[in-house]
């Protein structure tokens, strides 16, 4: 199987297996998309702030990103694939996807991007065009598609959540009663697909779709879209609905690891065979449901299958195979801490200060430079043909495009802010892994703003704060001094108590704070250093020593195959005799540094030597302070 050929079968199980937008009539709605409703509603101010990682700006160069990637001609439906190992680089929408192209099933996943993190961070830019896309979505999709349907209906649960209509709402219902006809229901069980209808994959796939992998990734899907919805709309038929699901999802059959020890019954601790982001969106599912319900035992199964993934890649940066994963393990870290089944805030900064943001392209120079020192690929010919993306000699004339299929212009000016799919090699992007898959940029989007959203949480006077990265809120601003220095400022606006927790690697007795200047007498609830009886506008400042450490991990994954998205890489598979290994330096939880490295020119890795030394440099910025919370 050759390289065209396994890009083509990434992240489509939405388009072969569940269906064609041709099959079903478009559906019908009274909702108009209108671009004003679309716009953030907050406070915004000018300040000074330390330059240091601020989710609030990734979300802008991901509003950015995914406004501009999108087709024109094709009512601004994402683009399938973007490839920058060719000469020139492009966009194509040409794998799959029924009239649309091949972007169109993810279509939900895109505009639920775009509506988070233009609330995260209050940017109107392409307000125009995410009105566009979202018409051309709703246009798009038809009632019982399963997966796309899923992710459509969470995209439009964020957009009634940010802006409530009526006639959205009726549309989010007609979806979720499309997708309801076409479930079978038997017993206690319901299900898209069953195990005959979509047989266990055997062969040696080397994206590692084995066993029953298309099944977790459908069941979890809808069941994540229903959960939400049944919480929503208060319709318990839908968490019935969803619980059905998850009795046909826990079948033992579907949970089968590559090998376990003897004494051990893997598939009740979900552990897995097969590709990495179906199992991570069946566990999202669950985990929805599991909250929706107060199932605690369907917390810890989804718990114990979050502790299995993280035992592939380089769970200490993030590194999971592919940027669908990671923002998805991301997603999972958050919301089972959340929910007080573990505590996995130390996961979360690790991977947001790491592979998460690494993922997200901010430099089109950077892309260019990139793309000209990788062309190993001719294009598909004309016609497209299967099995005609072939290894480039350097002299071949490069074939003509089809302009109704690909794009060619400023293809690196638009896709900064979006997501490569490679997260599966610590120094750089490999030549022949040089690409965009659409699903990336959706599931990584996710997982970025909950981790924006979850930096600090308030109830009832009580702020408490997760992680130590700048934000702004309505209760209280933190300026993060990290990973130059060890110190974290909050100023207060309406808290009464904060609670800050303090990363592992700080050492508790070498911890100095103040409030307004004076000492401060904090005290401590597990890692959560908690100050009380504040007023408005108190200034609080943490200092502490930060702590530099160089780390080595081994991979086992091989630079010449294509990204790891699955436990098994098959059987024919072996590891190297001496499999690589990576150094890391690491500034608290920030890699500044990894070797070692290849100087060929590919897409460099963690280019961090302003964050080696010195004092953090300060900036002045605009603010945005949300007025709405989306629960994701």
């Amino acid at each position: 199987m050759n390289l065209f050929q396994h890009v083509r079968g990434l992240c489509f199980f939405v388009i072969g297996l569940i269906g064609s937008s041709q099959v079903i009539p478009a559906i019908e709605t009274d909702f108009e998309v209108r671009p004003e409703t679309l716009v953030p509603e907050g406070e915004v101010y000018e300040t000074t702030v330390p330059d240091t990682l601020d989710l609030a700006e990734r979300g802008r160069y991901s509003v950015r990103g995914l406004t501009r990637f999108l087709d024109p001609a094709k009512n601004y439906a994402p683009y399938g694939h973007g490839f920058f190992n060719t000469d020139p680089p492009y966009l194509t929408t040409r794998f799959g996807g029924g009239a649309e192209g091949g972007g169109a099933p993810n279509w939900g996943k895109i505009c639920d991007g775009i509506i988070l993190t233009r609330q995260m961070s209050g940017s109107r830019e392409n307000l125009d065009i995410e009105a566009e896309t979202l018409r051309g979505m709703i246009e798009y999709i038809p009632p019982g598609n399963s997966v796309p349907v899923a992710r459509v209906m969470m995209a439009l649960m964020s957009l009634h959540q940010k802006s409530p209509d009526p006639e959205l709402w009726a549309l989010i219902e007609q979806l979720a009663d499309g997708l309801v006809k076409e479930i079978t229901v038997e017993g206690d069980q319901a299900w898209f697909y069953d195990l005959e209808a979509l047989p266990k994959k055997t062969d040696d796939s080397k994206l590692g779709v084995l066993g029953h992998g298309w099944q977790a990734f459908i069941q979890g899907s809808v069941i994540r879209a229903f959960a939400r919805w049944g919480v929503m709309s208060g319709n318990e038929r839908y968490l019935d609905l969803a619980g059905k699901m998850k009795n046909f999802l826990l079948q033992p059959e579907i949970w089968e690891p590559e090998t376990a020890p003897k004494a051990v019954v893997g598939h009740e601790r979900a552990q897995f065979m097969g590709h990495h982001h179906s199992y991570t969106s069946a566990l999202m599912g669950l985990l929805w449901l599991a909250d929706a319900t107060d199932d605690a035992w369907l917390m810890q199964f989804v718990r114990n299958g979050y502790e299995y993934m993280r035992t592939f890649g380089i769970a200490r940066i993030g590194l999971f195979g592919e940027m669908c994963t990671t923002g998805d393990m991301t997603y999972l870290a958050i919301k089972l801490s959340e929910l007080g089944v573990g505590d996995y805030w130390e996961d979360v900064d690790q991977c947001v200060r790491n592979q998460l943001v690494e993922g997200q392209p901010l430099d089109a120079e950077k892309i260019r430079r990139a793309a000209a020192a990788a062309p190993i690929l001719t294009r598909l010919d004309p016609e497209g043909k299967d099995g005609n993306q072939q290894p480039w000699d350097g002299q071949s004339p490069q074939v003509e495009l089809q302009p109704s299929k690909e794009s060619t212009d400023a293809v690196c000016e638009r896709i900064v802010g979006t997501y490569l799919s490679e997260a599966g090699w610590p120094t750089h992007i490999p030549k022949h892994r040089f690409i965009l898959v659409i699903c990336c940029s959706g599931n990584a989007t996710m997982g970025l703003y909950a981790a924006w959203d979850s930096v600090v949480r308030h109830q009832d006077g009580a702020a408490t704060i997760n992680l130590l990265l700048n934000r702004a809120s309505p209760w209280l601003d933190i300026e993060s001094y990290l990973p130059y220095e060890g110190k974290v400022v909050i100023n207060n606006k309406s808290a009464r108590r904060i609670s800050v927790r303090i990363p592992m690697w700080v050492d508790r007795s070498a911890i100095e704070s103040e409030v307004n200047g004076a000492p401060a007498s904090p005290f401590w609830v597990g890692r959560y250093l908690t100050f009380s009886q504040l007023k408005p506008e108190d200034r609080i400042e943490i200092v502490f020593p930060l702590v530099e450490t160089r780390e080595t991990y081994t991979l086992k994954w091989k630079e010449a195959d294509f990204w790891q998205e699955s436990t098994n890489p098959g059987s024919n598979w072996q590891p190297k005799a001496e499999p690589d290994q990576f150094t890391f330096t690491i500034r608290g939880n920030t890699v500044v540094d990894v070797s070692p490295r290849k100087e060929t020119g590919e897409y460099r890795f963690y280019e961090r030597d302003h964050l080696k030394t010195g004092k953090a440099p300060l900036r002045k910025v605009t603010r945005f302070v949300s007025n709405n919370s989306i629960r994701w």
